[in-house]
C-alpha cells in the first residue's frame, strides 16, 4: 500500500478532465489516458488501451463489475487503483500478474484511475484490458437499497447483516477491524487504507468467519495480507 498516497493523488487529479470518447482509442508512446464514459458497464467491456495510466469518469449501476489486466505484467508489480465517488474514496492494489476487479457498491458516477508500482522502469507502452459485466443501468441517482448501511449496496453486498463497528475485544497492534466508519484499522488505530466497501461489505469478524480462522482473529482482527487478499477477490 506504500505507493498508493503517490498515486491516487496523480489518478484523482486525471478524473477532473473529460476527454471525449474517442480518447478510448490505444494511444502509443506511453503518458495517460484519461477518457470520459457515459454510456455504462458495456462502454467498457472488452476496451484496450495503451499508456503508463488509465483515468476514466463512468456511470455505472450497483454490482457492475469492472475487470482490469495489464500488460506486460512481471512478478511483484501491483496494479493500484484509486478513484472516487461522490464522498467515497477508493484505493486497492493488486498484483499485475493476476488483475483486479472493481464492484459498484451503488449505483452513481465513479471517477477510477488505474497505474502500475513495480520497483522497475515502467514500460512506456503498456496496455490496459477491461472488462466489465453487471446491468449496465444508467446509476447516478437511482436510490439504492443498503439494508445494513454499510454504504454497499445488497445487490453488491457479500456479507449481509454488517454490524460496525467491528465487536473486538482484544484490539492489538497489525491486527485489523472496521471501525464505526467503515474503515478498517489496527489496535493503535492505524488505518490499513481499506474501507467495507473494498472487502465488499465485509467485516473484520465476518472475513474470519468465512475463511474459518482462529477465535483469536475474531477477537483481536485479521492480519492486513488477509484483509488486503479478501478486498482483491471482493
Amino acid at each position: 500500500m506504500s505507493a498508493l498516497a503517490a498515486t491516487a493523488g496523480i489518478a484523482l487529479a486525471l478524473t477532473a478532465v473529460a476527454a471525449p470518447a474517442s480518447a478510448a482509442k490505444p494511444v502509443r508512446g506511453g503518458g495517460t489516458t484519461t477518457t470520459a464514459v457515459s454510456s455504462g458497464c458495456s462502454s467498457l467491456d472488452g476496451l484496450k488501451v495503451t499508456a503508463k495510466t488509465v483515468s476514466k469518469t463512468i456511470t455505472l449501476a450497483a454490482g457492475d463489475k469492472i475487470g482490469i489486466s495489464v500488460s506486460p505484467a512481471r512478478s511483484g508489480d501491483l496494479i493500484i487503483l484509486s478513484g472516487s465517488a461522490g464522498t467515497s474514496i477508493f484505493f486497492n492494489e493488486a498484483p499485475a500478474t493476476t488483475g483486479m476487479t472493481f464492484t459498484a457498491p451503488y449505483s452513481t458516477t465513479y471517477g477510477l484511475g488505474w497505474s502500475l508500482d513495480t520497483s522497475g522502469t515502467i514500460p512506456s507502452d503498456l496496455t490496459w484490458s477491461f472488462t466489465c459485466t453487471g446491468s449496465g443501468g444508467s446509476g447516478g441517482g437511482t436510490t439504492t437499497s443498503d439494508a445494513d448501511r454499510d454504504r454497499v449496496a445488497d445487490s453488491a453486498d457479500a456479507c449481509p447483516s454488517t454490524t460496525l463497528p467491528d465487536n473486538i475485544s482484544r484490539p492489538t497492534a497489525g491486527k485489523y477491524y472496521a471501525n464505526s466508519g467503515g474503515t478498517f484499522v489496527d489496535g493503535t488505530g492505524k488505518s490499513s487504507g481499506l474501507t467495507v466497501v473494498d472487502t465488499g461489505g465485509c467485516s473484520a469478524t465476518q472475513i474470519a468467519k468465512a475463511l474459518r480462522l482462529s477465535k483469536k482473529d475474531s477477537r483481536s482482527g485479521i492480519s492486513l495480507s488477509t484483509l488486503t487478499s479478501w478486498a482483491n477477490t471482493h
